[in-house]
């Protein structure tokens, strides 16, 4: 057989006939859903906190410890601390009176007694030396991470001190060159005659468990507000506190339909008027509520930067002309209902009345005015 006779059969065959035919419908590859990275659990999220950071978290939660009834919670901690980070104070004579100190320590690793035995030591040192009067009636160590041996050796006070005179003879050199013969001598003195039960650890669950309550807990670990509690129906008689918004809403009513403008009992018993104040002051209790949602949930100024938001919303309608002042406040209203919130935190509680009280909350401060004198 010739080249080219060989080169003819060689074509004659199908290439790649043992493969089957390929599917006439089209494929799609489907990509795996990309999984969110894992939410990061409190406790987590504190381990990666700064000293300063941590500091923070726990003069929130001593501030927060209700039963305790401090007089005041003072952050000292910084160079000079003294053995003591954050002070409550049980009586206005603060650290000369009963107190409590707690020592914060944020290491990689969990603290121990070694950590401990040189902080027993500063606050010994502290009192002897006058910068407090009286050692604290309660000294925590608080930290991410608690060595379990430590924890044990904590509810042993006679063991405590014993392995702290036992750290004190292994560095007596050092330590007099720190603090000098007689300074040292002094404190250990003190120490001798001291209760070691005084000594603690905090415990971190029991602290989250208390700092859950707290304002500054959404914005440290981004966690769910609690539920908003059922909003109370406006009482029948009218508050001090109401006294200018509710004003407005009667001059309101004497321009629109003639009630008297220094009669809210006229207004009430008025067919189209007194509907309509019901509704107003329904509308502004809902806005106190979620005020008071706002105290106990989220840091200071956080209810108050959402009413600026709503104030820069509806200030320019505010200011149009309007042939009354029953069609200013409706405009104003409609506009609260309608606008964008931006990005506060309260904004996923926020109901429509919410947004019609704080209206009326802004014109009980005579920031909004609804009938308005021509100039």
């Amino acid at each position: 057989m010739s080249t080219s006779e060989r080169f003819s059969a060689f074509h004659a065959e199908p290439l790649f006939s043992e493969l089957p035919k390929p599917s006439q419908t089209p494929v799609t590859v489907v990509a795996p859903m990309m999984a969110m990275p894992p939410t990061l659990t409190p406790k987590q999220i504190l381990v990666h906190h700064s000293a300063d950071q941590w500091e923070e978290f726990i003069y929130e939660w001593v501030s927060a410890l209700k039963e305790a009834e401090y007089v005041d919670v003072v952050r000292m901690g910084g160079a000079n601390d003294r053995g003591a980070d954050i002070a409550a104070f049980l009586t206005k004579g603060k650290t000369d009176g009963p107190w409590h100190c707690f020592q914060c320590k944020h290491y990689g690793k969990a603290i121990g007694a070694a950590t401990a035995y040189p902080e027993i030591l500063k606050i010994h040192s502290a009192v002897t030396e006058q910068k407090y009067k009286v050692l604290p009636e309660r000294y925590l160590f608080v930290a991410p991470k608690i060595g379990g041996s430590f924890v044990q050796l904590l509810t042993k006070p006679s063991a405590l001190r014993a392995g702290f005179f036992e750290w004190v003879a292994k560095n007596a050199e050092k330590l007099g060159e720190e603090y000098g013969e007689d300074p040292l001598r002094r404190a250990l003195d003190l120490a001798s005659r001291s209760d070691f039960s005084r000594f603690e650890a905090g415990n971190l669950d029991k602290i989250l468990e208390v700092h859950s309550r707290t304002p500054q807990h959404v914005r440290r670990f981004g966690t769910r507000l609690p539920d908003r509690p059922a909003i109370p129906a406006a009482p029948p008689e009218h508050a001090p506190k109401e006294t200018r918004y509710i004003q407005q809403l009667l001059n309101v009513y004497h321009e629109k339909w003639g009630c008297s403008p220094s009669s809210p009992d006229e207004a009430h018993a008025h067919h189209r008027a007194g509907p309509n104040l019901r509704r107003q002051r329904e509308a502004f209790y809902c806005a106190e509520q979620l005020r008071m949602f706002a105290r106990d949930s989220v840091p200071e100024g956080t209810f108050e930067s959402l009413q600026s938001d709503m104030y820069s919303g509806v200030s320019e309608v505010e200011e149009d002309d309007f042939p009354t002042g029953y069609a200013r406040m409706k405009a104003v209203l409609a506009a609260a209902r309608d606008m964008q919130l931006g990005s506060n935190v309260l904004i996923h509680y926020v109901k429509p009345e919410d947004r019609k009280g704080i209206c009326h909350q802004l014109a009980n401060e005579d920031r909004l005015t609804w009938v308005q004198e021509e100039l």
